[in-house]
């Protein structure tokens, strides 16, 4: 019988090849399923609402007047009914924040923003800096400008 120079199998180097190849889409997908899932802790429905409730407060208190403010709270002025209003942090029993807005006469109140872990106010000359870190620990700004430069 004669031996044949060509083989009908895998060498072993070939095996090696595609086992490698192998372990590194089985890594790629386990990235890949990772970054899916951290996708999903940052949904576009909680941007889409952070957008919108910046809107909607610029649109309020784009020709108010600051008349004061600290790191936790911000007392305007709207002309159109001579009304002063409060954008502040409340704190909930459970270490959450929310900031809300309210009249200065402690009337009402409207939560702007809920189940945050901290906020901070800024001012400066005509722009308010409002710095929130959510549940999962995802820091956020919002600017606002006002009428006067207080």
């Amino acid at each position: 019988m004669k031996w044949k120079n060509k083989r009908d199998g895998f060498a072993l180097y070939e095996a090696v090849i595609a086992l490698m190849v192998t372990i590194m889409t089985l890594g790629i997908l386990q990235q890949s399923l990772l970054l899916l899932k951290s996708i999903q802790n940052t949904t576009f429905r909680d941007q889409l609402r952070w957008h919108i409730t910046q809107e909607k407060l610029q649109a309020d208190l784009k020709d108010s007047q600051i008349v004061s403010y600290d790191s936790s709270k911000i007392i305007f002025i709207n002309p159109k009914d001579n009304k002063k209003r409060v954008i502040e942090t409340y704190r909930n029993g459970n270490n959450d924040y929310t900031l809300r807005i309210r009249f200065a006469d402690q009337r009402g109140q409207e939560p702007i923003m809920t189940n945050l872990r901290k906020i901070k106010i800024e001012k400066f000359p005509n722009l308010v800096m409002i710095t929130t870190v959510n549940s999962n620990k995802q820091t956020s700004e919002m600017y606002l400008t006002f009428a006067d430069g207080n």
